[in-house]
């Protein structure tokens, strides 16, 4: 078990946190995950790599967290950027637009959310995406398109007011 809260506690740890957003709360699904997989060890058959079957139950704890709570679109989408040798100016500007952006990616519903984490923040694929969620690999690409065009359109309609203001 050791061995396991070493390899995957982190990762685990920063995917709850991006859904709650909420540090203890994430320390205490982290928690819960490892040892609901110490009580139900049986459970898991080995058809999926332990880290997606640790991630499908982080995911449904997540889930019961957000229902209880009633919060929806909590959680950060971090994008890294490259940076070159930049003016103040395009510095705070580039600061500017990756708040806007972390703001509007939290305001897209839950599911739109999910897979645009999953998909462009923790690497998985479509298929594992649709493993662990149980939709299609249709549905995840519909979503992670869907998401993709509902933050595109925010954010021109942002800029538009920026221009006439």
């Amino acid at each position: 078990m050791e061995q396991l809260v070493e390899e995957y506690g982190e990762y685990l740890f920063h995917l709850s946190y991006l859904y709650v957003k909420d540090k203890q709360l994430a320390e205490e699904i982290t928690q819960d995950v490892f040892f609901t997989y110490a009580t139900k060890k049986d459970a898991f058959r080995g058809e999926a790599a332990l880290k997606t079957y640790l991630t499908r139950i982080l995911i449904n704890r997540c889930h019961d967290e957000l229902r209880k709570t009633k919060r929806k679109n909590v959680l950060q989408f971090l994008t890294p950027f490259w940076t070159n040798e930049k003016s103040a100016e395009q510095e705070v500007m580039k600061q500017q637009q990756f708040q806007t952006l972390k703001q509007e990616v939290m305001r897209l519903p839950i599911h739109y959310l999910e897979v645009i984490i999953l998909f462009y923040y923790e690497d998985f694929e479509a298929w594992e995406i649709a493993d662990l969620l149980g939709i299609s690999q249709n549905t995840v690409r519909t979503r992670l398109r869907r998401g993709k065009d509902l933050l595109k359109s925010k954010l021109s309609t942002q800029a538009e007011v920026f221009i006439h203001e």
